[in-house]
């Protein structure tokens, strides 16, 4: 009998990213069982107190020189000679740039010397044979909103599960989150926030209020769309009457959130009360400088204010050309219309100190940024990496490095962009691009951010092997015992009854664990028959199309999704949305991958489609008009994304790192058995990306729990991250081995990459007293059901033998069974 699961109809439409939900074939203890209709979390803390107002230092510190990562190295800054038409102008405004119909996606950034991409994302993919889709195709019920975007720059395949999702879905008023600040993109204006965070025992909150909106005081704005993308980020442009424009690009760990303006009326509203505007001095710049260098300097910064509200929150406010505010209690205008730029930064818990170094990099801003996932180095013996390249090109030179601005010394410095970098970043970036003063304050839902400086952001990603077969070998004594376990399971264990991919492809990948695992102990003859069976149990739903709740391709968007969900949102965990394919489709990609690997003659007819299943959710190609690039995984953030078309206040968000994990690792294998070696080694990288951040921020040890999200959280593992927030829930339930267990599954050989011995030791907890949320706790309350299972697995890598009798007198769950329970306990 198989786990079935506990959803409330109600909870089925809402939260979109719910799906492998275990049940009991057996009665279990009341409180291990779901709650119909359980809520999910909201956002709804008290505003923390803001921190007590400094008094402001103006000396302006000299610039710093931002250093190239070691291993990047960079050509001399490229001035571009000034025409009649651009002089007197912003720097953004160029004619060959103001409603130019840019590329919508960039790939890894080009000519940087000693770092070669892995893969050209800019070429087809050998995944894309040409063939035709082996998917019936038909359109969407639920329209892309045409008012939302531009669709002469932004065309099929669009974007499903990116982080600035929100502004196209639905009617696009959820916010979106450019850590640190949260950001509402208005028909009109724009308001910018900087969150508040609420630390529980049980999730980590932010607040949604906005401090700023900047709009057009003659009303002269009417419509915004987004109209442009790129790896990074997010381009929106607001229009209206005449010529007036206001135009912002949205990128991830950026202090200044900056909009240009062109032919508008500024108007900039608080909703709280202004204290004071104060300009920002820059006598300090006399210092080492003749009269005419400093007039120059001083002539190329921004104007610059500091403005104190009533919360005694601190802003850095700067334009160019300079805006001559007037201030009328919240609001503040200027005369006429204006073209420039204007930028905000929230001064964080240490006005004085962050201003000094929020001034130096005033005025310069990200127009384009770029991700290169470079070719591996090293070897097994030495370790085995490769750098993750972050490129921006920024307002003040469009190669990607930017001009000299000012300077405190006679020495020519170059000033390069400042921005922000999340935990998991400064545990493996070159300390050349961290700035030593640092900006104290900032923080998105992943803990604290650190300041860096430059244009190029390089990170050190280690890889670590995986491949087919367990990491250990297998004792003789222990194969025979598995050999007989999988002879019971051949048997029993290989009919696959659900009706949705979600749990159909789960068996699937059940029947192919049993596979391999007979390909690893020699037993060929049970292999041959399960390799049969796979195809049996593949063809209903890439062949012949001849199952209840068929694929087919979505020509609206641009992707393959079943028809319950392209009918109904609330069907098969909202997948005709979008959301959790990655999950869904790993399974069956495991699958093909096995049935590849060791009879490929077998699996010729399966190849088509399950290229396109793989291409639907980790297409690798930019150049592919079918599929989008990489539908759910986030570079910035070094994981994936759920949550489809459905919109949130909190942002995207991902629960299962387990599932996030087989995705990827099924993508590896998949094109390992293929042949395709660049393809296998970008998906290795994306694959150690995301268990690199599954460990850090769902799999976090105590301390570290504390360090990222606040002391009242403790936990050592967490349910759901959001954009904003952090839950230690599920969206099935609350019990904790549903938190533990949703983020393991499935037990492959790749969940070793997101578990670690030590974690586990920790997690495990023997004394009830100190820890009630441990694991031995949690596996004790599942009471032998599939969930005790994954916990007692995991246990195998502190203590085998205890393990092992707890675990294989658990009843598996519907994408496990005993043998794979034993494979992993022997191979770990």
């Amino acid at each position: 009998m198989h786990f079935r699961e506990i959803l409330a109809p109600a909870l089925a439409v809402l939260a979109v990213n719910m799906h492998s939900v275990l049940g009991s074939p057996a009665p279990v203890p009341d409180a291990s069982q779901v709650e119909a209709g359980k809520q999910l979390w909201t956002s709804t803390p008290e505003s923390t107190a803001p921190p007590a107002g400094i008094p402001l230092d103006y000396a302006l510190h000299p610039a710093r020189r931002a250093q190239s990562p070691a291993g990047v190295y960079l050509s001399g800054p490229k001035d571009r000679p000034a025409t009649s038409e651009q002089d007197g102008q912003a720097d953004f405004i160029r004619k060959s740039d103001v409603g130019s119909a840019a590329p919508r996606y960039q790939n890894q950034a080009p000519a940087i010397k000693g770092i070669t991409s892995v893969l050209d994302s800019n070429q087809q993919s050998p995944l894309n044979s040409g063939n035709p889709l082996a998917f019936k195709s038909q359109k969407h019920p639920y329209v892309p909103n045409a008012s939302l975007f531009d669709s002469s720059t932004i065309k099929l395949p669009l974007a499903t599960n990116k982080w600035w999702q929100n502004l196209i879905v639905e009617k696009g008023v959820d916010p979106i989150h450019p850590y640190p600040y949260i950001v509402y993109c208005n028909t009109n204006s724009t308001k910018i926030g900087f969150p508040k965070f609420t630390v529980a025992p049980e999730h980590v909150t932010s607040d949604m209020s906005s401090e700023w909106e900047l709009g057009d005081a003659s009303g002269a704005l009417t419509q915004r769309k987004v109209t442009n993308t790129d790896a990074l980020g997010v381009e929106v442009t607001w229009t209206g009457s005449g010529s007036a424009q206001m135009r912002s690009r949205f990128y991830k760990g950026m202090p200044f959130q900056t909009l240009e303006l062109k032919g508008v009326t500024p108007i900039l509203r608080t909703t709280n009360a202004i204290i004071k505007v104060e300009p920002v001095q820059r006598a300090a710049l006399s210092a080492h400088k003749t009269e005419a260098q400093v007039t120059a300097d001083v002539a190329d910064m921004p104007a610059m204010s500091k403005i104190t509200l009533n919360d005694n929150s601190q802003w850095l406010v700067a334009s160019k050309p300079e805006i001559k505010w007037k201030q009328n209690e919240g609001t503040l205008t200027q005369q006429g219309t204006y073209t420039g730029f204007v930028q905000l930064a929230h001064l964080g818990d240490q006005p004085q100190n962050n201003i000094n170094v929020l001034q130096q990099y005033a005025g310069t801003y990200p127009i384009e940024g770029t991700v290169t996932y470079a070719q591996v180095q090293g070897s097994d013996s030495t370790g085995r990496s490769s750098n993750i390249v972050y490129v921006y090109k920024t307002n003040t030179d469009v190669d990607g490095n930017t001009k000299q601005v000012y300077n405190t010394t006679s020495e020519s410095t170059t000033m390069q962009l400042l921005s922000f970098v999340l935990p998991h970043h400064v545990d493996k970036i070159s300390n050349n691009t961290i700035l030593s003063t640092g900006l104290s304050g900032y923080r998105s839902a992943k803990g604290r951010l650190t300041a860096v400086a430059g244009n190029i952001i390089s990170y050190n990603q280690p890889l670590e092997r995986v491949s087919f077969g367990g990491m250990r070998a297998i004792g003789d004594s222990d194969k025979e015992r598995l050999k007989q376990q999988l002879l019971k399971d051949a048997a029993s264990s290989t009919t696959v009854t659900a009706q949705d991919p979600y749990f159909y492809g789960k068996g699937v990948a059940r029947v192919a664990r049993l596979y391999q695992i007979a390909q690893e102990v020699g037993d060929k003859t049970t292999a041959a028959a399960l390799g049969t069976k796979i195809v049996n149990l593949l063809t209903p739903w890439l062949v012949s199309m001849s199952n209840n709740d068929t694929l087919v391709y979505d020509a609206t968007w641009g992707g393959i999704v079943s028809t319950m969900g392209i009918s109904d949102p609330s069907q098969d965990f909202g997948q005709g949305r979008y959301n959790d394919h990655h999950f869904h489709y790993g399974y069956f990609l495991y699958a093909g991958a096995i049935l590849a690997k060791y009879d490929i003659n077998t699996f010729a007819p399966l190849r088509e489609p399950m290229n396109q299943l793989l291409r639907d959710y980790a297409n690798p190609s930019y150049a592919d008009t079918q599929f989008p690039y990489m539908r759910h995984f986030d570079p910035y953030d070094g994981h994936s994304w759920a949550a489809g078309l459905f919109s949130f206040m909190d942002g995207r968000n991902q629960e299962s790192t387990g599932e996030a994990i087989n995705a990827y690792y099924s993508a590896y294998l998949y094109a390992t058995a293929l042949g395709f070696e660049d393809t296998a080694a970008f998906y290795e990288i994306v694959l150690n990306m995301e268990a690199t951040s599954g460990r850090r921020y769902w799999h976090p040890m105590r301390s570290q729990s504390k360090d990222l999200y606040g002391d009242a959280f403790s936990h050592n593992t967490v349910g759901i991250v959001w954009s904003s927030k952090v839950d230690y829930v599920t969206f099935f339930g609350a019990d904790t081995e549903f938190v533990y267990g949703i983020q393991m599954l499935p037990f492959t050989p790749a969940t070793r990459m997101l578990i670690r011995p030590d974690w586990v030791k920790e997690a495990w907890c023997p004394d009830n007293s100190t820890c009630a949320d441990g694991m031995k706790t949690a596996a004790q309350h599942a009471n032998k059901n599939g969930w005790a299972q994954f916990l007692y697995s995991a246990y195998a890598m502190v203590d085998r033998n205890a393990a092992l009798d707890n675990a294989l007198a658990c009843t598996p769950d519907d994408g496990n069974t005993l043998t794979n329970t034993m494979h992993w306990i022997f191979t770990n």
